[in-house]
């Protein structure tokens, strides 16, 4: 699954290994994340409130592995979930490569003509329990890196969405065969001690928002 980068009335497919921000400045626009949808054709429209720039940017070069024999973008979408004090996390299993054990943000892979809304509402009930209502779309991560044992490009796009969860209850992890081990409301004010994925400090400026309300 791809994606489509929009901002006023410019259409612009992401290449692999760009980051959104860099493909909108070289357009002559900036922006934050609005909203996230499916497209008419099956690509996945991402939506900035644009600002024209002065200028466009000179494009930023990307490096991809030499030798990858397996180029993959995946498109994933995640939550930012706060019960007052506590951010709801998932933990991932021993066996994912190059972040095993480590506590993230739940969420996942949207599947193919999925909706990114259903997406972080499906990912959320399978990894913690949990019956989120989404909010809004607030930020989205791209990472970038060539996995050398893994022969493999890879490009991560990642929509982090806010969200809240109504009657929350003791986390578990429903979907037992998955990507997900554990999962648990972690108070915020500890998450610093637990080893944790990149996009944790990411999503961390929305994280604080959120605990703050």
């Amino acid at each position: 699954m791809s994606v489509v980068v929009v901002a006023g009335d410019g259409r612009w497919p992401l290449r692999h290994g760009q980051d959104p921000v860099d493909l909108l400045a070289e357009n002559g626009w900036a922006g934050d994340p609005v909203h996230a949808a499916l497209g008419a054709d099956g690509r996945i429209e991402v939506h900035y409130d644009g600002v024209a720039l002065d200028e466009p940017s000179a494009p930023v070069p990307i490096g991809q592995g030499q030798h990858a024999t397996r180029v993959h973008q995946r498109v994933a979408a995640y939550a930012v979930v706060v019960d007052e004090d506590r951010l709801l996390m998932s933990r991932l299993a021993d066996w994912i490569r190059g972040a095993a054990g480590l506590w993230t943000l739940p969420g996942g892979g949207v599947e193919p003509g999925e909706e990114p809304l259903d997406a972080v509402v499906r990912e959320c009930h399978e990894e913690t329990g949990q019956r989120v209502v989404v909010d809004e779309l607030v930020q989205v991560q791209s990472q970038h890196w060539y996995a050398a044992g893994a022969d493999e490009d890879f490009h991560a796009v990642r929509l982090i969405y806010r969200a809240h969860c109504r009657q929350p209850t003791r986390p578990r992890v429903v979907e037992v065969d998955g990507s997900t081990e554990d999962a648990a409301w972690v108070p915020i004010d500890g998450l610093e001690a637990l080893p944790q994925t990149w996009m944790i400090g990411m999503a961390l400026p929305h994280v604080r928002v959120d605990a703050g309300r």
